[in-house]
């Protein structure tokens, strides 16, 4: 007998995820390459970070996914808490409130995920060679759902 398979990290976790980022940030591009590359001054990078089974049911699993979001801010020149880093602070403080009041992610009333949350933020990352010259923020977002 077939198994019914259903792309849950995708469908439910990342797709919404991506669709909340840009209702909210319309002229941020989002991207998901595994490995940096420099595409504009200010751009999101999503990267799937892990999945754990937390409690598994007879007809269904509830899992805890982890993405990570991270933040690029091409630096403009000499870097100060006005120009430089009270921006980055306000973004990921827009994104904080974002997820929170879509903790329980239904559109259309259509299930996706349940206790969404902003676990840590990153305002110092290790950067690669490649991200020297962008201000990176590394924001981590966690959900559980049931499928």
């Amino acid at each position: 007998m077939a198994i019914t398979f259903t792309e849950v990290f995708r469908s439910n976790v990342l797709d919404s995820l991506t669709t909340l980022l840009n209702g909210e940030f319309n002229k941020l591009p989002i991207f998901f390459d595994k490995d940096f590359k420099p595409r504009s001054s200010f751009f999101f990078r999503i990267i799937p970070n892990s999945e754990t089974l937390e409690e598994p049911t007879i007809t269904d699993q509830l899992r805890n996914y982890s993405v990570l979001v991270k933040l690029y801010r091409k630096t403009p020149g000499t870097v100060t808490k006005r120009n430089n880093y009270t921006q980055l602070v306000n973004y990921v403080d827009r994104i904080k409130r974002l997820i929170a009041n879509n903790s329980n992610y239904r559109p259309s009333s259509v299930y996706k995920w349940h206790d969404g949350r902003i676990s840590s933020v990153n305002y110092q990352p290790d950067l690669e060679d490649s991200e020297q010259g962008y201000q990176v923020t590394d924001i981590t977002f966690e959900c559980a759902v049931l499928a």
